[in-house]
């Protein structure tokens, strides 16, 4: 038992590192290991390869072509011979029927089957075909090009590139959202932090009050009752603490979660809470159109709008040529292979007449698209504009409460001040000495959420204007 001791002695011991941040890097981090973020930058790679795919399509395609065959059936025909009348050459070094003349007439002798009589015939025996196709096969470069679709590759593309902006615009509002929250959980840690030495503080002073009291009781100069109050309001004040470190716990965990650290990992911020913002930020433009999800709405109207341009092309003319050079072998005409290289070439028009009216309704409801899209736009924006507002009026009334809660703090400060000294000289009872403690720990603690509210509505304020990314 005493080796084991002495072992453990010189083991070393893991102390969790304590890791200091700032507002800046707690950003940078909870950007790094948001899955939201990346699953934002993975859909805006994907939109920039289909922007790529959608452009290729303006230009000629080429393939590889190839085929093979085996029909194990032979095929056999025959062409039916015959008499085949002769030709002779003309004056005019043309060749020309030659039939029999009847001299008397001069016109051609006409036999009982009603047609002209021939001077000579020509016999043609039958002749038999035997098609052989047991192992056919073709190779060869094709290219195909399409010349006109209605309109229909532009408006894909510009689809595409709308659905980038789209998925760049999306970023921007990933990124907002996770330095929000970001913000807040910095914010709420410091607001706790503040908030136990403060709790701190007011239990040792209520605690050396207790100390005094007992100390006047032992010699009678103060009642049981005295002291049972000042430890009434001890527990309270040690209860206050414990509330205040257990939110620091969780509010320092929450933080750690968010950046990416371990949740047990402790760290020191080493920022304060001000009673002021930056005075820059009463200077920003506060237009919706900074917005990311603003100017998501805009790219998607407009894309709805290239819908309808998309749908009306499938019932406009399409015209595409192609064009091929091959080699094909191993069709066999009676036992010969006449294989060989050929170009080909060939050019297909597609005119669509009548559906019934189906391309003027699918165009009819693209346009309704459109339209809807316009009018949540609308509908939007005036709900962003009000958002903005409601959040600079609430920044502004943050920064009074700040002021108001400071002079509060101070008053209550020089009343505790004065009822302790007219404690000691027995001109005020412990009754209104308690209270004034009480009313200088909720000044206190007011000041310091009054502080937490002013810079969590300069983050809300910067989402709204969409400039979260601006950090001072």
């Amino acid at each position: 038992m005493k080796i084991l001791t002495g072992l453990f002695l010189f083991l070393p011991v893991i102390v969790p590192a304590q890791v200091e941040l700032n507002l800046r890097l707690c950003r940078e981090m909870a950007l790094e290991s948001s899955k939201e973020v990346s699953i934002a930058d993975k859909q805006q790679q994907k939109a920039a390869y289909e922007v790529k795919m959608y452009k290729a399509d303006y230009l000629p395609k080429v393939s590889a072509v190839g085929f093979g065959l085996y029909h194990q059936k032979k095929y056999n025909y025959k062409l039916k011979g015959g008499y085949l009348p002769a030709y002779k050459p003309g004056a005019d070094g043309k060749l020309e029927p030659d039939v029999m003349i009847n001299p008397e007439t001069q016109q051609p002798v006409i036999g009982p089957d009603g047609n002209p009589v021939f001077n000579m015939y020509a016999f043609l025996p039958d002749i038999k075909l035997r098609l052989n196709l047991r192992g056919v096969y073709s190779a060869g470069i094709q290219l195909e090009q399409p010349v006109y679709l209605g309109g229909k590759i532009r408006a894909a593309h510009d689809m595409a590139r709308l659905g980038e902006d789209i998925a760049s615009e999306n970023v921007r509002y990933n990124r907002s959202e996770i330095l929000l929250e970001t913000d807040q959980a910095y914010w709420q840690l410091l607001r706790v932090e503040e908030q136990v030495l403060a709790a701190m503080k007011y239990k040792e002073v209520v605690f050396e009050l207790l100390d005094n009291l007992k100390d006047a009781q032992a010699v009678g100069m103060v009642t049981p009752n005295d002291v049972l109050k000042a430890q009434v309001r001890y527990n309270e004040a040690d209860l206050m603490l414990q509330k205040a470190q257990n939110g620091q716990v969780l509010a320092r965990m929450n933080l750690c979660r968010l950046i990416g650290l371990d949740l047990q990992t402790k760290v020191s911020l080493r920022d304060s809470l001000t009673e002021t913002v930056e005075p820059q930020i009463w200077s920003l433009d506060s237009a919706v159109s900074q917005r990311p999800d603003y100017n998501m709405l805009v790219h998607e109207a407009d894309m709805k709008k290239r819908q309808v341009a998309l749908n009306r092309s499938d019932f406009l003319p399409q015209v595409g040529v192609s064009a091929g050079y091959g080699y094909t072998g191993g069709l066999k005409l009676n036992g010969s292979d006449e294989a060989g290289a050929a170009f080909t070439a060939m050019a297909a028009v597609k005119i669509p007449v009548f559906h019934w009216g189906e391309g003027r309704n699918k165009v009819r409801s693209a346009r309704m698209d459109e339209e809807i899209s316009r009018l949540n736009l609308e509908k939007s924006a005036e709900l962003m504009h009000l958002e903005i507002t409601s959040a600079r009026f609430g920044l502004q009334d943050a920064q009074t409460r700040v002021d108001m809660a400071r002079n509060a703090l101070l008053q209550a400060r020089e009343n505790l001040k004065i009822s302790s000294d007219q404690y000691q000289v027995g001109m005020e009872n412990l009754t209104s000495l308690l209270e004034a403690q009480a009313q200088w720990q909720e000044a206190w603690s007011q000041w310091i959420d009054a502080k937490a509210m002013l810079h969590l509505g300069e983050s809300a304020y910067l989402k709204a204007i969409g400039k979260m990314d601006i950090v001072y």
